[in-house]
């Protein structure tokens, strides 16, 4: 795990991308507050509050009497989700991290290309 990000906020993550990777489809139940509680040596108050946030967030919701499962929006919501964050985030951070090491834009290009084709 991350020490980073907050424990939930890992949780959520962690669903997310089984969602993304389709170990989740549409209207499956996904793993319960105990279990992840149990998995991932946590507070299972930490679990619920994940869970409290994709429920909240319409990533998720409860099938009465059953547990949680995964709603139709998750996915595009998820990937709308991650294009803004890589957008507005994670590029504009690469970009300012290859300039204070020295990497010329178009060096810094030609590198992205190069991955590109691994």
């Amino acid at each position: 795990m991350n020490i980073e990000k907050p424990m939930f906020v890992q949780i959520m993550d962690m669903i997310k991308d089984d969602i993304l990777n389709g170990t989740y489809n549409v209207d499956d139940l996904i793993i319960s507050t105990p279990q992840i509680a149990k998995l991932l040596s946590v507070n299972p108050t930490t679990a619920q509050k994940a869970i409290s946030v994709l429920t909240d967030r319409g990533i998720i919701y409860k099938k009465r009497g059953v547990g949680m499962a995964v709603t139709k929006e998750a996915k595009e919501m998820i990937l709308s989700e991650r294009e803004k964050e890589f957008f507005d985030n994670i590029i504009p951070n690469f970009i300012n991290e290859a300039r204070k090491i020295g990497i010329p834009d178009m060096e810094l290009l030609d590198i992205v290309k190069e991955h590109l084709h691994d």
